[in-house]
């Protein structure tokens, strides 16, 4: 049997993780711990999770523990991260992984000091049923790379009155913009990286109201995007990503090729 921990159980934990854990043959929710204790007891109560702890550390002090699921917001992800591998637990962690390039990378590095662990970020779901059909027309019948093409927009025009979102908080969710890391993992899969970039975006909702403030927050993550530059493979990208562009599509993925 493994026993999985799960540090933090927001929507995607407890809407994906913990169900898709759970049927798999031989894994038990064994314990959470969520940003408060009583919040925990609500999630042990709906997925018949024995243990709560107080806080991730008590959960990661317990023996019993043989894997962790950290479903936190990004700021934690590097700390917890690292923690429960050099506590001797294999790792999932949600996405996004990071605040920023640096954690990623000290994720990555201390991930190589444990080669007997499991460590794992959840991969972005919303292609994975189009993959293969995918990598096989690039492979088969697409000739040579000319334009990879994403536009990925939510479809609405600027809304000012929306409180603040943890992906609009610089504080929480680091660096990441928008859709744009998840897209751009679809079109690894697919192309490979790009080789370089050349980017401009903009800020046209600079404040909004944090609801556990109560005050106004300045926001400084783009919500519009436009980048352009060269595939490793050759050929060019061009992405756009914006939560302003008001009826707009909302993803449109293009590739095109010499033949």
């Amino acid at each position: 049997m493994i026993n999985v921990g799960f540090i933090g159980a927001g929507a995607n934990t407890r809407n994906a993780h913990i169900p898709k854990l759970l049927e798999q043959k031989g894994v038990v929710a064994y314990g959470v711990a969520n940003r408060t204790y009583k919040s925990g007891e609500v999630v042990a109560k709906e997925f018949g999770i024995e243990n709560v702890y107080n806080s991730w550390e008590e959960l990661l002090d317990d023996e019993n523990i043989d894997a962790v699921c950290i479903g936190t917001w990004p700021n934690m992800h590097s700390t917890l991260s690292i923690r429960s591998l050099e506590m001797n637990k294999h790792v999932l962690c949600e996405a996004r992984m990071a605040t920023n390039s640096l954690e990623a990378e000290q994720m990555f590095e201390a991930s190589k000091n444990y080669p007997n662990l499991i460590t794992q970020i959840v991969p972005a779901p919303h292609t994975l049923p189009y993959d293969n059909t995918v990598k096989s027309w690039i492979k088969n019948e697409m000739g040579s790379l000319i334009l990879f093409d994403v536009k990925c927009t939510t479809g609405e025009f600027p809304n000012y009155n929306k409180p603040l979102h943890w992906r609009e908080d610089r504080d929480i969710s680091g660096n990441n913009i928008m859709h744009m890391g998840i897209f751009y993992e679809a079109g690894m899969r697919w192309l490979g990286t790009a080789s370089n970039v050349f980017a401009h975006s903009d800020v046209h909702i600079k404040k909004r109201k944090d609801e556990s403030t109560g005050e106004q927050k300045e926001i400084s993550i783009p919500d519009h995007l436009e980048a352009i530059g060269n595939m490793t493979c050759g050929g060019s990208y061009h992405m756009t990503h914006s939560t302003i562009l008001g009826g707009s599509s909302p993803v449109d993925i293009y590739i095109y090729g010499t033949e």
